[in-house]
């Protein structure tokens, strides 16, 4: 496995408990690099079936890190709002997609500015009038989360190895096997690439050319002046909130394409002003108690979009060589459940659920250009 952030930790914690002898090698502290910048939502609320199951079982695992995983819980459970734009409530996609999502058996159920009064006095949706609301959702602790999974990754006994970067893949015989890093060779029957960012570098040496652009996701932290409020993704608004211990609230960028880093070893630079101009106003049209709020803290991390703004999920054409990149600010909430899947997928030889083959490399046409996210 190379990259230790939360999808390379849980292809393999639960790789190594499907009983393959397993090597995770990244040069930073786990978790360091976009992990540690993510906003953490966990939430279910998506516009395909197959990624909707993906993130329901995610719910589930860490609604039971502690059995399932072990160690201190991460997750808070808070509840989660989905805002609507306008035009998605008028052309009839927003209840189609809840619709679909509760048939996938994700509660969920669409409520209107008195039912969300019920819930959470603090969110004005005056100007849309409705929300998903998903009862369970809410955020995980990045540190916790990463730690946890590197303790039970140790345990299955994988063998973790910080402060060991690859710098190219190993081919021989039409075959990746292995990968050459800076404490030398490793080589293995197969070789995931968990690296984000990254990802596209490694894999350009043996010829395969991902279509993946670094992103830059940035984050403002502001002090909360109520005790609690639901975690939101404000599509209407374009950017998304969470509350965050012990008396704050985090807002992100939702719209991702803005910034396009020149190289994926690129720093990002934390948010400017133009990004605290426009998120700041869409905070505190959504949450009215934030008005008046200064900003106490900012943070940049890095997105490895693809242009459908879905993963890179499984097998490539070269054999030996696995995929779990492209997360395009999604993996978070999905890494462990998607680690559980691929992890099984290498040991048998097919997708524990064969709509996850829809994520492969090959659904993406060379020529296809710039990211996006649905999300």
């Amino acid at each position: 496995m190379i990259g230790g952030g939360i999808v390379g930790l849980s292809v393999a914690l639960f790789a190594a408990r499907e009983g393959l002898a397993v090597a995770l090698i990244d040069p930073r502290p786990f978790g360091s690099a976009s992990t540690a910048r993510s906003g953490a939502l966990i939430r279910t609320h998506y516009d395909s079936e197959v990624e909707a199951r993906l993130a329901l079982a995610g719910l589930t695992l860490f609604e039971s890190f502690s059995e399932l995983i072990g160690g201190e819980s991460p997750f808070t459970p808070t509840g989660f709002a989905y805002v609507p734009t306008v035009e998605e409530v008028v052309d009839g996609r927003f209840r189609a997609r809840v619709a679909m999502l509760a048939g996938c058996g994700i509660d969920t159920e669409i409520l209107d500015a008195a039912g969300l009064s019920e819930i959470d006095l603090n969110l004005d949706i005056s100007d849309v009038g409705v929300v998903a609301y998903e009862p369970r959702s809410g955020f995980a602790d990045p540190a916790l989360t990463t730690a946890g999974l590197a303790a039970a990754a140790r345990r299955a006994g994988t063998q973790l190895r910080l402060g060991v970067a690859a710098t190219g893949l190993i081919e021989s015989g039409g075959r990746v096997i292995g990968a050459d890093t800076t404490a030398g060779p490793v080589f293995a029957g197969a070789v995931c690439v968990c690296a984000g960012v990254r990802s596209r570098a490694l894999c350009a040496g043996v010829g395969l050319d991902l279509p993946l652009t670094p992103t830059v996701i940035a984050l403002l932290t502001v002090p909360r002046a109520v005790p609690g409020h639901l975690s939101v993704i404000d599509a209407a608004g374009g950017i998304y909130f969470r509350p965050d211990p012990p008396q704050q609230t985090i807002v992100g960028r939702r719209a991702f394409d803005d910034v396009v880093l020149d190289a994926p070893d690129d720093e990002p630079e934390p948010p400017d002003w133009s990004f605290m101009d426009a998120a700041l106003p869409a905070l505190q049209r959504r949450l009215p108690s934030a008005i008046g709020a200064p900003v106490i803290a900012r943070r940049a991390g890095q997105l490895d979009m693809t242009p459908d703004g879905r993963p890179l999920l499984g097998p490539t054409a070269l054999p030996g060589l696995w995929l779990s990149c492209g997360w395009s600010g999604t993996g978070f909430k999905t890494g462990p459940s998607a680690g559980q899947q691929l992890a099984r997928w290498l040991v048998t030889g097919s997708a524990p659920d064969r709509d996850l083959e829809a994520f492969c490399i090959e659904r993406v046409p060379e020529p296809a250009r710039g990211p996006r996210s649905p999300h």
